[in-house]
């Protein structure tokens, strides 16, 4: 039986030798970046992460947490975001020449990585200082990177794209948008073009609600027309690796998500763990 393509993360599956090499070329590229100064944005998101939020960051890595054996930057690239470009990777099939839309993903390591190997990519993103910075390092790289500041839920894009991606970015918009987004795709996707996404799955927090195989079905494969590639059926491995840090949260940080009504009184006694899926459909 095939291993399903769709589904939950593994840090096993960083093990397997094309997926090696992709870690080897993440490492290669952080290098790079720090030694010519070219700013990239962490896995939270951010250039600099505040100071405030490091050890909530810390805390969200969940508990035993292990760095990959000489990752180039532990601290800001952890390894669940080398399996998140990693997979998308290898269901994807990202060549030279193809041209992908990103969403969110501004000065982000994936859309580097992507334009590193000379892929058009075309990024948007709602951060006004992380789309102005992937120009100016896209510029001095020379690579072929276009970034616009524009919100998911009114892209103002043509197409066509080989692929549409996001990484995270999801489970941050109500699942109105997410519905929205996803019915949007096939339009700009060339016959045989790819929406790949990673996910939170099974976070707690209540604007995520991507907790089961119905959600991934009802929020991204029924509204886009799209066919899933591989597997039909998300494959949930049952492993969870992160661990949300609001059970921990001092009482102040815990009633402001508590008023932004990400969490309900009670909800610290609930379990926080969680995980990252992927999802490729093609059309």
């Amino acid at each position: 039986m095939q291993a399903p393509l769709n589904k939950t993360m593994d840090r096993d599956d960083l093990a397997l030798p094309e997926a090696r090499a992709i870690t080897g070329a993440l490492d290669d590229l952080i290098r790079e970046l720090a030694a010519r100064s070219l700013p990239v944005s962490g896995w939270y998101g951010s250039i600099e992460l505040p100071e405030d939020m490091r050890a909530w960051e810390r805390a969200n890595r969940g508990p035993g947490y292990e760095p990959l054996p000489g990752a180039a930057e532990d601290e800001r690239f952890p390894w669940f975001l080398y399996w998140e470009i990693a997979w998308l990777e290898l269901g994807a099939g990202f060549a030279a020449g193809q041209r992908v839309l990103d969403l969110g993903g501004s000065s982000s390591l994936f859309s580097y990585y992507l334009a590193s190997r000379g892929i058009e990519v075309v990024t948007i993103d709602l951060d006004q200082e992380l789309v102005r910075n992937a120009n100016e390092v896209a510029a001095v790289a020379g690579w072929p990177l276009e970034n616009h500041v524009m919100d998911i839920a009114e892209l103002d894009l043509t197409g066509p794209f080989d692929h549409v991606t996001s990484v995270c970015v999801f489970e941050h918009v109500p699942v109105s948008t997410r519905v929205r987004m996803s019915s949007r795709v096939r339009e700009l996707l060339r016959p045989g073009g790819t929406f790949a996404i990673t996910f939170d799955y099974a976070n707690p927090s209540r604007l995520a609600r991507i907790s089961n195989p119905g959600d991934v079905r009802e929020q991204f494969l029924e509204p886009s027309g799209l066919a899933a590639r591989g597997n039909a059926d998300f494959h949930d491995n049952g492993k969870r690796y992160l661990e949300h840090p609001f059970r921990t949260a001092d009482p102040a940080r815990r009633q402001n998500l508590i008023e932004r009504g990400l969490f309900l009184p009670g909800d610290e006694d609930q379990p926080g763990h969680y995980t990252f899926g992927a999802l490729f459909l093609e059309r």
